[in-house]
């Protein structure tokens, strides 16, 4: 891309995301549903690296033009300002991508090395007793007795590496390719509730693919690293999963307010010494004092009763969601100065021009109206 329609696709994906993300914040807000919240912030995830991806692969319609009735000077100098602005800010976001995908590196890295030397394997049968002793589900049989089934989350623990470490305060999950879930080794002396309700929450995150749904996030936030949205989205997407987590280990057992203690115990301990050890990139139960206390506000606010959701909310929210994302795809600001006024599509990029030539599909991967031409024309225009 030359530097003028790399301007257009730059300015125009912010605005794009932008859209995108303030729907998914009050559509969050509506269906006020801790399960279909973390499902739209994972279409909304998917749908940002989707605009992106058509903004680099696909031509987008010009539905406005770059104004025409501005002097050739001013136009000559947006030219050149737009080239060199594009340039540097290319330069300042490539560094900002490089870097961030240094960190990652880097965390990656170190919660591996932490994984294999500083965590002990725990036997999920013999050292953990409560996730014995966790209710079960029943279900009714046909002359009306009940049987107890295994409660779906439980049921995971087969398939979860549980490890203990003692350079931890807080507990977290993390999923590469097998599934783990490290506990701090104290937590291990704790009464059986605090542990049931602990193991819960993270067999949870497990269960409903929230580091699926981190990794997504992880994306965007990496390609949009200097868009405070994009940061904010981040932060309500986390809450919400813990929002979701809390809920589910609360009812599993039964009493909000003996999570409330497992949530204050957590507090306490990240009090006392800092959470902060727990390695970056992770799920984790607490390391975050202010979110502990909205979880708290919530868990109270759904002791005291709340109205359920109606069916309908989260499915007109994520279709509201979908054809957000759908029309300001097809929206694009005028910034290009250079832009062919004969055509309402932009030419293809040059990548995806190539491929479709070398399978025989001819498409435009040029202006109607050569760059050249345009350029002589404007500057030579009063001679």
């Amino acid at each position: 891309m030359d530097p003028r329609f790399t301007f257009e696709v730059g300015s125009t994906l912010c605005l794009q995301i932008t859209a995108i993300i303030a729907t998914t914040f009050i559509l969050q807000r509506w269906i006020a549903d801790a399960r279909w919240g973390c499902r739209l912030w994972t279409t909304c995830f998917l749908c940002i690296i989707g605009v992106v991806i058509a903004a680099l692969l696909l031509p987008h319609r010009r539905l406005f033009h770059f104004p025409s009735g501005i002097t050739h000077e001013t136009t000559l100098g947006i030219i050149v300002w737009e080239s060199r602005a594009a340039t540097v800010l290319f330069f300042v976001w490539a560094l900002g991508v490089a870097w961030s995908m240094l960190k990652t590196l880097v965390r990656c890295l170190c919660l591996l090395r932490f994984l294999k030397y500083e965590c002990d394997p725990v036997d999920s049968k013999t050292q953990l007793p409560a996730l014995a002793r966790t209710p079960s589900a029943t279900t009714s049989c046909a002359h009306g007795s009940t049987t107890e089934t295994t409660h779906p989350t439980i049921a995971l623990i087969d398939h979860v590496a549980i490890l203990t470490s003692p350079n931890i305060q807080g507990p977290f999950c993390w999923q590469l390719h097998q599934p783990v879930i490290v506990l701090p080794t104290s937590l291990l002396k704790e009464d059986d509730l605090t542990l049931r309700h602990i193991l819960l929450h993270e067999l949870e995150h497990l269960r409903t693919q929230h580091p699926m749904q981190h990794f997504l996030q992880g994306v965007c936030s990496t390609l949009f690293w200097f868009h405070p949205l994009v940061w904010s989205a981040s932060r309500d997407a986390e809450l919400t999963r813990e929002y979701l987590c809390d809920e589910v280990a609360a009812k599993s057992i039964g009493k909000f307010g003996a999570y409330l203690r497992t949530l204050a115990k957590v507090a306490e301990r990240c009090g006392n010494t800092s959470c902060d050890k727990v390695p970056s990139g992770t799920l984790a139960f607490g390391n975050r004092p202010s979110a502990l206390i909205r979880r708290s506000n919530r868990l109270v606010k759904l002791a005291q009763g709340q109205q359920p959701t109606p069916v309908w909310r989260p499915i007109v929210a994520t279709t509201t969601l979908l054809l957000c994302a759908g029309l300001v795809q097809q929206v694009w600001l005028p910034t290009n100065a250079m832009a062919s006024q004969r055509s309402d599509w932009s030419p293809w990029p040059k990548w995806t021009a190539k491929a479709l030539h070398h399978v025989d599909v001819h498409v435009r991967d040029f202006e109607l109206f050569e760059d050249r031409v345009q350029l002589h024309d404007l500057i030579y225009k009063d001679d």
